[in-house]
């Protein structure tokens, strides 16, 4: 809880959280951070942050949140505690890492959300594997 504003809200891990290791389009594999909260019998949320920033972007939503969903925030690669390589980054890559971590983590449909450049890129994933997106 923030003492400040009495909300909860995800405490910082100077080491990143959860750590899931990526497949990339190009066969690299790279370490991404990743948190998780709610039970895995809700219907599953995805939260994708916005440029320059991590998940802790998400640090006030992520407990109210997860009363309704098991909600997973991701950091998305180069960005974060997830690894930052010297590779061209885009929507095809960060729609490629959204649906397999859907498929690897999530392991069902997910409700997707994203804050500016994650919006850019959950978009882009939905439009590109609407099999994996709860609408």
């Amino acid at each position: 809880s923030d003492s400040k504003t009495n909300l909860e809200k995800l405490p910082w891990q100077p080491n990143g959280y959860e750590n899931w290791s990526y497949t990339c389009n190009n066969g690299l594999k790279h370490n991404i951070n990743f948190t998780s909260l709610g039970s895995e019998e809700k219907p599953a949320l995805l939260l994708c942050h916005g440029f320059g920033a991590s998940l802790f972007h998400w640090r006030y939503n992520l407990p109210e949140l997860s009363k309704h969903y098991r909600v997973y925030a991701i950091d998305l690669l180069g960005f974060g505690f997830s690894d930052k390589p010297l590779i061209d980054y885009g929507s095809e890559l960060w729609s490629h890492q959204i649906s397999s971590f859907i498929n690897e983590i999530v392991g069902k449909k997910t409700v997707v959300l994203g804050n500016s450049l994650g919006g850019f890129a959950v978009l882009h994933a939905a439009a590109n594997y609407p099999e994996l997106i709860e609408a």
